[in-house]
């Protein structure tokens, strides 16, 4: 197929290059509806993970109303927080998710909110896609980088006791120690196994939210835009999502 596509543009007139070039831009939309398949796939997986590490902070009547939502490519969800707010956006639910105050079922906002700020930049209603031209490049491009900032605020991000809003990475013997570090208490390393403090962090996490980073960049690359990364500085500079 690409050595016919050569072959035609090789020796073209302008209506060959129209029509190779309408080819390449129905199989990039093609790619890009994949790329949306995946990232609702992903944001499942990584909700399982979420609410079995915070057992605490999800609602189980809620859990099968969010995975119908993402599955079925619906906008329909309103969570208790937001039910007197008129169109409510990702970044309301997102702000909620990361506040340093007790919010209950904490998890269901964050990935309400991811799956928010994923189904505004895709435009998930729209069932059809017949070019990549008809993706709005700029909002992608914004998610791409919310993505960045949600991955490390999801990491570092702490409540007004100094402890992690979500368990992810961590290891039970952090999660203690730094409980005892925010009620000033002396944490005794060597109450801990070597084993343990040399045990890597957990990176399940990271690697499907790196995975999503990766998939909504390859999204911009087929729209033949730029995939920016930001910097570390840029990300921690970040705090509410306005």
């Amino acid at each position: 197929m690409a050595l016919l596509l050569l072959g035609i543009s090789g020796c073209s007139t302008k209506e060959d290059d129209s029509f190779v070039q309408s080819i390449f831009q129905t199989n990039g939309a093609a790619a890009v509806r994949m790329h949306t398949k995946i990232l609702k796939e992903s944001l499942l997986k990584y909700k399982v993970k979420l609410d079995k590490r915070n057992p605490s902070f999800y609602s189980k009547k809620d859990s099968l109303k969010i995975n119908n939502e993402i599955k079925n490519s619906t906008d329909n969800l309103v969570l208790e927080l937001l039910k007197n707010k008129s169109k409510a956006t990702y970044k309301d639910y997102l702000n909620i998710a990361f506040s340093d105050s007790y919010v209950k079922n904490r998890n269901d906002y964050l990935i309400v909110g991811i799956y928010k700020l994923l189904y505004w930049a895709y435009t998930i209603e729209r069932t059809h896609t017949i070019t990549t031209m008809q993706y709005d490049v700029e909002k992608i491009q914004e998610a791409n980088k919310m993505m960045q900032i949600i991955q490390y605020r999801i990491q570092k991000a702490t409540d007004k006791d100094g402890n992690y809003l979500f368990i992810t990475w961590q290891r039970p013997w952090q999660i203690e120690a730094l409980k005892k570090i925010n009620k000033d208490k002396v944490v005794d390393f060597n109450s801990y196994t070597k084993e343990q403090l040399l045990y890597h962090s957990n990176m399940n996490f990271q690697v499907i939210s790196s995975s999503m980073i990766f998939t909504l960049q390859e999204t911009l690359r087929y729209l033949g835009a730029e995939a920016t990364n930001l910097s570390a500085q840029a990300i921690k500079s970040v705090f509410i999502f306005l």
